[in-house]
Protein backbone atom coordinates (compact mmCIF):
# COMPACT_ATOMS: atom_id res chain seq x y z
CA UNK A 1 0.00 0.00 0.00
CA UNK A 2 -0.53 1.86 -1.84
CA UNK A 3 -0.08 0.53 -5.52
CA UNK A 4 0.43 3.36 -8.03
CA UNK A 5 0.62 1.69 -11.75
CA UNK A 6 2.15 3.16 -14.13
CA UNK A 7 1.57 2.45 -17.80
CA UNK A 8 3.25 3.89 -20.68
CA UNK A 9 2.98 3.65 -24.42
CA UNK A 10 6.67 5.54 -24.93
CA UNK A 11 10.03 3.91 -24.13
CA UNK A 12 10.75 5.01 -20.40
CA UNK A 13 14.88 4.82 -19.51
CA UNK A 14 15.81 2.58 -16.46
CA UNK A 15 16.86 6.17 -15.06
CA UNK A 16 13.52 7.76 -15.85
CA UNK A 17 12.06 5.01 -14.28
CA UNK A 18 14.20 5.20 -11.11
CA UNK A 19 13.34 9.37 -11.18
CA UNK A 20 9.49 8.94 -11.75
CA UNK A 21 9.59 6.21 -8.57
CA UNK A 22 11.16 9.03 -6.16
CA UNK A 23 8.68 11.22 -7.54
CA UNK A 24 5.96 9.11 -6.38
CA UNK A 25 6.99 7.53 -3.54
CA UNK A 26 8.03 11.23 -2.36
CA UNK A 27 5.03 12.95 -3.42
CA UNK A 28 2.53 10.23 -1.53
CA UNK A 29 5.00 10.00 2.00
CA UNK A 30 4.88 13.49 2.33
CA UNK A 31 1.91 14.64 1.61
CA UNK A 32 0.32 11.46 3.62
CA UNK A 33 2.71 10.81 6.22
CA UNK A 34 2.85 7.38 5.25
CA UNK A 35 6.34 5.69 5.56
CA UNK A 36 8.16 5.72 2.41
CA UNK A 37 8.78 1.43 2.56
CA UNK A 38 4.73 1.34 1.75
CA UNK A 39 4.58 2.80 -1.57
CA UNK A 40 4.80 0.54 -3.96
CA UNK A 41 5.14 0.98 -8.13
CA UNK A 42 5.17 -0.93 -11.14
CA UNK A 43 5.90 0.07 -14.57
CA UNK A 44 4.23 -1.51 -17.21
CA UNK A 45 5.06 -0.52 -21.06
CA UNK A 46 2.10 -0.66 -22.93
CA UNK A 47 2.53 -1.87 -25.80
CA UNK A 48 -1.21 -2.89 -27.31
CA UNK A 49 -1.72 -0.19 -30.30
CA UNK A 50 -5.82 -0.23 -29.35
CA UNK A 51 -5.53 2.00 -26.86
CA UNK A 52 -8.99 4.59 -27.29
CA UNK A 53 -9.55 7.91 -25.31
CA UNK A 54 -12.69 9.33 -26.18
CA UNK A 55 -13.18 6.90 -28.96
CA UNK A 56 -9.84 7.46 -30.65
CA UNK A 57 -6.96 5.51 -30.88
CA UNK A 58 -3.92 7.10 -29.58
CA UNK A 59 -0.71 6.42 -27.03
CA UNK A 60 -2.13 6.68 -23.24
CA UNK A 61 0.48 7.36 -20.40
CA UNK A 62 -1.38 6.89 -17.13
CA UNK A 63 -1.10 6.63 -13.96
CA UNK A 64 -3.27 4.67 -11.44
CA UNK A 65 -3.15 4.18 -7.81
CA UNK A 66 -4.86 2.31 -5.15
CA UNK A 67 -4.70 3.97 -1.82
CA UNK A 68 -5.98 4.09 1.88
CA UNK A 69 -9.06 5.71 2.39
CA UNK A 70 -8.30 9.19 4.47
CA UNK A 71 -12.39 10.60 4.05
CA UNK A 72 -12.44 14.38 3.56
CA UNK A 73 -8.83 15.20 4.50
CA UNK A 74 -8.24 12.27 1.61
CA UNK A 75 -9.38 14.59 -1.21
CA UNK A 76 -7.09 17.28 -0.50
CA UNK A 77 -4.15 15.05 0.19
CA UNK A 78 -4.29 13.25 -3.12
CA UNK A 79 -4.78 16.61 -4.88
CA UNK A 80 -1.57 17.36 -3.64
CA UNK A 81 -0.12 13.88 -4.41
CA UNK A 82 -1.78 13.87 -8.26
CA UNK A 83 -0.53 17.65 -8.73
CA UNK A 84 3.13 16.62 -7.84
CA UNK A 85 3.71 13.50 -9.89
CA UNK A 86 2.38 15.46 -12.91
CA UNK A 87 5.00 17.98 -12.23
CA UNK A 88 7.50 15.17 -11.73
CA UNK A 89 6.29 13.30 -14.96
CA UNK A 90 6.44 16.82 -17.23
CA UNK A 91 9.66 17.66 -15.64
CA UNK A 92 11.04 13.93 -16.24
CA UNK A 93 9.40 12.79 -19.13
CA UNK A 94 7.79 15.73 -21.28
CA UNK A 95 4.83 16.69 -21.74
CA UNK A 96 4.55 17.45 -25.69
CA UNK A 97 2.60 15.11 -28.01
CA UNK A 98 3.12 11.02 -27.41
CA UNK A 99 5.42 11.86 -23.97
CA UNK A 100 2.42 13.71 -22.42
CA UNK A 101 0.85 12.20 -19.25
CA UNK A 102 -2.71 11.23 -20.38
CA UNK A 103 -4.62 10.35 -17.05
CA UNK A 104 -3.63 10.13 -13.28
CA UNK A 105 -6.71 8.39 -11.36
CA UNK A 106 -6.26 7.29 -7.32
CA UNK A 107 -8.70 4.96 -5.98
CA UNK A 108 -8.92 5.38 -2.24
CA UNK A 109 -10.80 2.01 -1.79
CA UNK A 110 -7.76 0.00 -0.26
CA UNK A 111 -9.73 -1.42 2.52
CA UNK A 112 -6.42 -3.46 4.34
CA UNK A 113 -3.74 -6.35 3.73
CA UNK A 114 -0.56 -7.51 4.80
CA UNK A 115 3.14 -6.08 3.92
CA UNK A 116 6.41 -7.65 5.74
CA UNK A 117 4.32 -9.75 7.53
CA UNK A 118 2.24 -7.57 9.43
CA UNK A 119 -1.22 -6.22 8.89
CA UNK A 120 -1.43 -2.56 7.50
CA UNK A 121 -2.78 0.36 9.72
CA UNK A 122 -5.43 2.70 8.92
CA UNK A 123 -4.95 5.98 7.55
CA UNK A 124 -2.71 8.11 9.81
CA UNK A 125 -1.62 5.71 11.96
CA UNK A 126 1.86 4.97 10.35
CA UNK A 127 3.27 6.02 13.33
CA UNK A 128 1.81 4.04 16.08
CA UNK A 129 2.27 0.78 13.81
CA UNK A 130 5.82 1.37 12.97
CA UNK A 131 6.45 1.96 17.05
CA UNK A 132 4.88 -1.41 18.07
CA UNK A 133 6.98 -3.48 14.81
CA UNK A 134 10.43 -0.88 15.73
CA UNK A 135 11.95 -4.64 16.99
CA UNK A 136 11.15 -6.37 13.42
CA UNK A 137 12.59 -3.44 11.57
CA UNK A 138 15.53 -3.36 13.28
CA UNK A 139 16.03 -7.47 13.31
CA UNK A 140 15.69 -6.89 9.50
CA UNK A 141 18.13 -4.41 9.51
CA UNK A 142 20.16 -5.66 11.02
CA UNK A 143 20.24 -8.40 8.40
CA UNK A 144 21.23 -6.01 6.03
CA UNK A 145 17.48 -5.37 4.34
CA UNK A 146 18.12 -1.98 2.97
CA UNK A 147 14.79 -1.22 2.86
CA UNK A 148 14.48 -1.38 6.76
CA UNK A 149 17.87 0.16 7.04
CA UNK A 150 16.32 3.32 5.46
CA UNK A 151 12.50 2.94 6.64
CA UNK A 152 14.49 3.25 10.69
CA UNK A 153 16.72 6.26 9.18
CA UNK A 154 13.03 7.63 8.24
CA UNK A 155 11.41 6.76 11.38
CA UNK A 156 9.85 9.63 12.50
CA UNK A 157 6.52 10.05 10.24
CA UNK A 158 5.27 13.51 9.73
CA UNK A 159 2.46 15.43 7.92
Amino acid sequence: MPFYQVFHSIDLSPEQKDALAIVITNAHSGSTGALKMFVNIEFYHNTNPWQYVGGMRRPNNKVIAMTRHRGELGDQLMTEVSTEILEGWNKVVGNEGENELSALWINDSMLTGIEFGASLPKAFEDQNWFETHTSDFERRAKAGDQLFIDALKDSVISR
